[in-house]
């Protein structure tokens, strides 16, 4: 036979099905044929006496009401008074007259809960072979005393309640796969309310043989009966609510007794924790906090314990089985009694520890993007001054005789300058503020123009390794700033390696997905520089990125090293990763954008005449016929540039501002702009926009030391426009200008 069976979740008497097993639908065909051969064995038994009759005519109504006020005790089984019926027939009723009161007590039931064919035919079958199992028992012990009688009544009720559980166990198994333990059959309170209420036949028996006009009395026991099942029915049902929710709550709750110990303990406690809830149990709460929050609540707690406050709140820090740290929202309560006494103690933990995460590199990020923009205010006016210095002190050593003294101190003060400017380009890029120009390249040309370089530099007893992805995808990039990017980062693996050990530098092609922390998804070039060094601890990898942050001792390191590294990748568009273990090394990653698709527009060379290839080439425009308008905020720098281009021969119109250039403009013709970027008012880009409108063919040159997020490579600029990074010297200043006077 293959019938259906309930489904998953309902228990046995859903009305809700799928296919039953093989061998669930083998038993119940077992069952019920067993109990149709007992039935007709039974009927077979001989015709009942009239009085015999009569005690039928007043328990089948009984019992057939009875099981209609059943109390659900389980998802598997409920209790209900037919149990008593079921004794009381086995005592003063032949076989013949249990089979009817067997489909007297079913029928209805099945007719009222509208089971499926196959449910109320199992029933059926339990119950009967239930039933005449409880008579063949009663009658086996049965005498004519009254302890005699009593004990027949007895074993009845024991024999039926256990051959029903027993056949009704058995199904669960191989229907559903329940055990015996989680059918809920064999609890010791159900089976002894059950026995207790079969246990009341022996009371109905009684009166059925001695008194049967007495048997109304006992229809209240059995409504107060019905109600105290009721009751309990509730209280466990709320029990077992309150229990599964306390066990499938997705917040850690335990309950502590008045001397702080663990008393229970739901399963997301037992995730959080890494205990079971038995290791768990007995265990007070201190000896899971981290060090870090050592005394931190105790005395809350106490007043909690000894009712003298009902709930606090507070962020607690708690160490793993694993020994990991784990950072909670906790809130605890005290419960108490009816008479307002302190009961016990709940808590519930909370896991922000993910979210104390975030919050601390959003802090960090914050603080790195304040000292960023004091960074690049102070570099953006320290290069001013530096282009000042430097182009002076150029000015003042043409003046000094080679040899002397003079000469001597100023060739230190032009050493120094280039000092400072260094210090100031790594100050902007920290700040993300550094002049890039990006170029279309191939990181692995990086490291191979390096590797030579880097050789001497780390020293021989630090063994330099590369492994360069032949398959690199392109990237854009200023090539001089990823040089010093490489170079940062090999000479800090050098440092942690103060006994010698090895670098590798790795490329790679790497896609990110989304769920790689802090890393927005797509297509990176990867750069990893690992070592074999001391490592790098938690508190030191919070801080690495800073400004001025440094492990190492005085004056071996002004801890911008990695600083700078960290700017010029965020600010090429890139992402650091570090992965350090102490003892083991420390991996610096650095992720850039592919630039699959992107195409470097190449300069095409001026066309040159046939008949001028033999020609002297033509001269360059003399200086004398450029005039150059030159638009610096700075005096100082603002006279420098004037006396610069005076001697080369331009022809030079100062102004101070944008609106002053404009004004001269007006008035003058102008062939060169010479403007610094970031001024008051009018910036450089603006006014070069606007002169333009007039005069077009106006050649354009920018200078600045601060980039505010602007392209200079020569790719991006427009044609006839150049871009001059301050700090600069009287060299370049001239080459520069005259490369753009000589653009076509």
């Amino acid at each position: 036979m293959s019938v259906p069976a309930v489904a998953e979740q309902a228990g046995w008497q859903s009305r809700r099905v799928r296919r039953l097993p093989a061998s669930a639908s083998a038993y119940a065909a077992l069952i019920e044929a067993l109990a149709l051969i007992a039935a007709v064995v039974a009927l077979s038994e001989g015709i009942p006496s009239s009085e015999e009759w009569w005690r039928a005519a007043l328990l089948l109504p009984l019992a057939a009401v009875a099981p209609m006020f059943r109390v659900a005790v389980g998802r598997n089984h409920s209790l209900h008074a037919a149990p008593a019926f079921v004794v009381a027939g086995a005592l003063v009723l032949p076989p013949a007259l249990l089979v009817p009161l067997v489909l007297a007590m079913l029928a209805p039931q099945w007719i009222r809960d509208r089971y499926t064919w196959y449910i109320g035919l199992f029933n059926i079958g339990n119950y009967m072979l239930s039933t005449l199992a409880a008579w063949l028992a009663a009658d086996l012990v049965r005498t004519d005393t009254d302890l005699g009688f009593a004990a027949a009544g007895l074993a009845a009720a024991i024999v039926f309640v256990a051959v029903n559980h027993v056949l009704l166990a058995v199904m669960l198994r191989l229907g559903r796969g329940h055990s015996f333990r989680q059918s809920g059959l064999f609890s010791a309170t159900g089976l002894t309310m059950e026995l207790v209420l079969a246990g009341l036949g022996i009371a109905i028996g009684s009166f059925l043989l001695f008194n049967p006009w007495l048997l109304p009395v006992l229809i209240a026991p059995l409504a107060l009966a019905h109600r105290s099942l009721s009751t309990v029915a509730l209280l466990r049902e709320s029990e077992e609510r309150f229990r599964t929710m306390f066990a499938a709550a997705p917040t850690a709750i335990m309950l502590f007794d008045r001397t702080g110990k663990i008393l229970a303990a739901n399963r997301s406690a037992e995730s959080m924790f890494g205990y079971s809830e038995q290791e768990l149990i007995g265990r007070l709460p201190t000896s899971m906090r981290h060090p870090d929050d050592v005394e931190a609540g105790d005395e809350a707690f106490g007043e909690l314990i000894l009712g003298e406050r009902d709930a606090y709140r507070r962020e607690a820090s708690f160490v793993t089985k694993a020994g990991a740290t784990v950072v909670t929202h906790l809130a605890t309560a005290l419960v108490r009694d009816g008479d307002g006494k302190p009961g016990y103690l709940i808590g519930m933990a909370e896991d922000v520890t993910e979210q104390r995460q975030l919050e601390e590199q959003l802090r960090q990020s914050q603080k790195l993007e304040a000292i960023g923009r004091l960074a690049g205010g102070v570099a953006h006016d320290f290069n001013n001054m530096l282009t000042a210095i430097g182009g002076y002190t150029t000015l003042a050593l043409e003046h000094a005789p080679g040899g002397s003294a003079l000469h001597g101190d100023l060739e230190e003060i032009r050493k120094a300058t280039d000092r400072a400017a260094m210090l100031t380009r790594q100050l902007l890029a920290f700040s993300r503020k550094q002049v890039l120009m990006p170029e279309l390249l191939n990181l692995n040309g990086v490291v191979l123009e390096l590797e030579s370089m880097l050789r001497p530099l780390i020293g021989e007893d630090v063994a330099l390794t590369t492994q360069l992805d032949p398959a690199l995808g392109p990237i854009e990039a200023d090539p001089g700033q990823l040089h010093q990017v490489v170079m940062n980062l090999v000479v800090n693996a050098r440092d942690a390696m103060p006994n010698g050990g090895a670098i590798t530098i790795v490329t790679a092609n790497s896609d990110v997905g989304e769920n790689d922390d802090g890393i927005e998804p797509g297509r990176y070039v990867t750069l990893t520089v690992r070592d074999t060094g001391e490592g790098i601890d938690e508190p030191t990898l919070r801080q690495i990125f800073e400004p001025f942050f440094t492990t190492k001792d005085a004056g071996k390191g002004t801890g911008l090293g990695l600083a700078t590294v960290y700017g010029i990748v965020k600010q090429s568009g890139g992402y650091v990763a570090v992965d350090s273990e102490i003892g083991i090394g420390s991996a610096f990653a650095i992720y850039l954008r592919r630039a699959d698709g992107v195409v470097q527009q190449a300069a095409e060379p001026d066309a040159i005449p046939v008949d001028a290839i033999a020609a002297p080439p033509t001269p360059a425009p003399a200086a004398a016929s450029t005039r150059v308008l030159v638009v610096e905020d700075e005096d100082v720098i603002r006279g420098l540039v004037d006396q610069v281009l005076r001697g080369e021969g331009y022809e030079v119109l100062l102004a101070s501002d944008g609106d002053e250039a404009i004004a001269l403009a007006g008035s003058n013709r102008v062939d060169v702009l010479l403007t610094d970027l970031t001024m008051p008012g009018i910036g450089g880009h603006e006014l070069a926009d606007r002169l333009r409108e007039g005069a077009p063919e106006l050649k354009v040159m920018f200078m600045s030391g601060f980039a505010e997020g602007n392209d200079f490579s020569a790719s991006a600029l427009p044609p006839a426009t150049a871009f001059l990074e301050k700090p600069f010297t009287f060299t370049m200043l001239s080459e520069r200008i005259r490369d753009l006077v000589n653009t076509v």
